[in-house]
């Protein structure tokens, strides 16, 4: 007598719904997302989310239908493609869900508020002169000063919202506008400070 074997084929997953969150981060800022697929079915499954950068992330187990979140953060900057597959508890994974776009940027430091030190120097008389500013992403921080008499001095490797302390003096007399401004090291800069009147006597 022979024995007629059933077997049954279990489906793969409902595939997840686009990913949900930010359109635009600033580099190294941890965005949100959030995984889901719009299904009746009553499998458990878990998301696996690809962030276009070669890392991936997975959530826990929860019922399909229901939304988790998960975080990331790109440390280069462009445009990146999330997608994601669900995944049941026997392992067998969906297809691609539709793709998010982020694009992350770097931006600028902040423009420094202005240049703090002496109002009057002498002729001659080095002076000391200080500038702080941050930097949205905390990269370090180049300044430049200015001095008003066509002098410059460039200042590389400060943290972000640490103090530069720079010195100078000048070799005639008169009214000299001091200013400042900041870069980071992707290359990006702020506008200049305001300008901080230094009055140079004999």
């Amino acid at each position: 007598m022979a024995l007629l074997l059933s077997c049954t084929t279990l489906p793969l997953p409902t595939v997840p719904m686009a990913p949900l969150g930010a359109d635009t981060l600033a580099q190294r800022e941890t965005g949100r997302f959030a995984f889901y697929s719009v299904t009746e079915r009553t499998e458990r499954v878990r998301y696996v989310a690809y962030w276009g950068d070669n890392a991936t992330d997975s959530s826990g187990f929860l019922r399909a239908g229901d939304t988790v979140e998960l975080t990331h953060a790109w440390s280069d900057t462009g445009l990146f493609a999330i997608r994601c597959r669900a995944q049941t508890e026997t392992g067998k994974l969906s297809d691609f869900s539709p793709t998010h776009p982020v694009s992350i940027r770097n931006n600028a430091p902040l423009t420094p508020a202005g240049v703090l030190g002496p109002d009057t120097v002498g002729t001659d008389s080095a002076a000391e002169f200080r500038t702080a500013t941050t930097d949205p992403e905390a990269d370090l921080v180049t300044y430049v000063f200015t001095w008003g008499d066509g002098d410059t001095v460039t200042a590389p490797g400060y943290a972000s919202g640490d103090t530069a302390r720079m010195l100078h003096a000048w070799s005639g007399p008169g009214e000299y506008q001091v200013r400042t401004m900041a870069s980071d090291v992707a290359g990006h800069r702020s506008a200049w400070s305001p300008p901080h009147a230094v009055v140079v006597v004999p």
